[in-house]
């Protein structure tokens, strides 16, 4: 004869160890203590926060604007036909290449802006260099420990805010600042 008590001990058993699992799960899931944007130049710290409202982020945050947490990046727009000329230039550097509606968004590390063979490739091909505007988003306080929805999100919410950033056409990068566990 099958004993219901035993059978409801069981389960109750299985569900709490369900439970505990995936909770473990979670807390070994990569977790996003903020965002590191840079934006066109010339973006003002108001249109930074408006930009920013228009996302679903689920937690308070605040804006270190024009932050100097990260090297400075410039940037220059290149029109898609004229992209393919500049690459075979023996002075062409890129550190990162962004396409943008028609044109490309050319992104040159700090070091190479000095550099007079690119400083004359710019001035050859009639292209303006630009410093990108760089942005830290804090998540919460910033103080650890990392609880989810107070001070931090999940990475795969944190790739979703992302993607829909780099939409905006004032965001060139956005970079996510991880933390494991």
């Amino acid at each position: 004869m099958i004993d219901v008590n035993k059978i409801s001990k069981v389960v109750v058993v299985f569900i709490a160890l369900l439970t505990f699992l995936a909770l473990m799960m979670q807390s070994q899931e990569v977790k996003t203590p903020g965002l590191l944007i840079q934006f066109e130049n010339e973006t003002s710290e108001a249109e930074v926060k408006a930009i920013l409202e228009n996302y679903d982020i689920p937690v308070n945050y605040t804006i270190d604007y024009n932050s100097n947490i990260g090297r400075g990046m410039y940037y220059i727009e290149v029109d898609e036909d004229k992209i393919y000329e500049l690459r075979k230039d023996e002075n062409w550097t890129s550190v990162v290449e962004i396409k943008k509606g028609n044109y490309n968004i050319i992104m040159l590390s700090e070091e190479f802006v000095p550099d007079e063979n690119v400083l004359a490739m710019l001035e050859k091909n009639n292209l303006q260099l630009k410093k990108a505007v760089v942005c830290y988003i804090q998540f919460g306080d910033g103080s650890a420990p990392w609880v989810v929805g107070e001070n931090c999100i999940l990475e795969r919410d944190a790739i979703r805010i992302k993607n829909e950033l780099e939409t905006n056409e004032k965001v060139l990068i956005v970079g996510l600042d991880d933390i494991v566990g």
